[in-house]
């Protein structure tokens, strides 16, 4: 499981370090733990939701293989 986030620590921790000149974003910045985290929650969502909608569909064509999709013509031909 991630580590969750302390956000008063956080913020104090942020807060130190604005006042030390660090960056805010890019390598090393402040943000830039945090952003990663949020980046790497919503792509693991993602991945799950894509992965669980794809055994759903799997599912339903085995439990009906042989099923055959009926189309009618625009004109019930």
């Amino acid at each position: 499981m991630k580590e969750k986030i302390n956000w008063e620590e956080f913020s104090k921790e942020a807060a130190e370090l604005i006042r030390q000149g660090k960056p805010i974003t890019g390598e090393g910045g402040i943000f830039s733990p945090l952003i990663k985290q949020v980046l790497e929650s919503a792509l693991e969502g993602e991945l799950d939701s894509h992965l669980s909608k794809t055994r759903e569909q799997e599912g339903n064509r085995r439990k009906w293989p042989h099923a055959k999709k009926s189309q009618k013509a625009p004109l019930g031909h």
